[in-house]
C-alpha cells in the first residue's frame, strides 16, 4: 500500500487506520521511529489513536502531517 501525499476529493471517505507496522512499511522507517513520533514531547508528532493499548494512524492525518514536514 502507498500513501499518497496529495489530497485527494474522497479523503473524507476512505480513512483507513493503520497500525504501527503499515505505517512503518509505508514510510520505510523503523517502528521505532514511528514510536518515537508519537510521543508527546516529540517535536513533530504523527497524529494518532490510542484504542486501548494500540496506536492508530489515520491515512488523511498521516498524509496532512507529511505534508507540513515537506520542505521546498
Amino acid at each position: 500500500m502507498q500513501l499518497d501525499t496529495e489530497p485527494s476529493a474522497s479523503d473524507e471517505y476512505s480513512d483507513e487506520l493503520l497500525t504501527i507496522d503499515e505505517l512503518a512499511a509505508i514510510l520505510k522507517v523503523p517502528r521505532s521511529w514511528i514510536y518515537l513520533h508519537t510521543r508527546k514531547r516529540s517535536k513533530t508528532a504523527i497524529p494518532h489513536v490510542k484504542i486501548g493499548k494500540y496506536l492508530r494512524f489515520s491515512e488523511a492525518d498521516v498524509r496532512r502531517f507529511l505534508n507540513r514536514l515537506r520542505r521546498g
